[in-house]
């Protein structure tokens, strides 16, 4: 009939992740969230560290803070998780370098590809369907794979979306 309110969301600090291969899973992106340093929009979510500093790491119910990573994960929010590698832009005058999320190259799907189906039994997508498909997109699986790269469409294979 009750349940006792959930524990805090982990600690995720972006710079001890530095050139890490993370998969991140955006479950929800929250506005106005107050923090020492003043207001600030986050996405809330769970960081999976593949490779480099980390990995074997999981960070669940976590926010992820940064003027140039919120808005890169915002519309993935509710879908499929980003692969990406962590790394730093180019500051501005006056201001620090700004946490970024790298492309990541066909060896970090490959390395991806294989963690999901190691981790299957726990491996668990964002709450929100994904869109639906057009008619003649469709493949069964609602997402049209005819213009994505091999390694995206292996990677859709292993989590069952395609």
């Amino acid at each position: 009939m009750f349940q006792q309110p959930a524990a805090a969301g982990d600690l995720f600090k972006t710079a001890d992740h530095l050139g890490s291969l993370v998969l991140i899973w955006a479950r929800e992106y929250r506005q106005g969230i107050v923090t020492s340093a003043g207001v600030s929009d986050a996405i809330a979510g769970d960081v999976h560290v593949l490779q480099g500093p980390g990995a074997g790491e999981i960070f669940e119910n976590t926010l992820l803070f940064g003027k140039a990573l919120v808005p890169s994960l915002q519309s993935a929010v509710g879908q499929d998780p980003v692969l990406a590698r962590i790394g730093q832009g180019i500051a501005k005058a006056g201001q620090t370098a700004p946490w970024i999320l790298q492309p990541y190259t066909e060896n970090d799907a490959a390395v991806a590809s294989a963690w999901i189906t190691a981790h299957k039994p726990g491996f668990q997508k964002a709450d929100t369907p994904p869109p639906a498909a057009t008619p003649a997109a469709s493949n069964g699986s609602g997402i049209d794979t005819s213009g994505l790269p091999p390694e995206v469409v292996a990677l859709l294979k292993q989590t069952g979306h395609a």
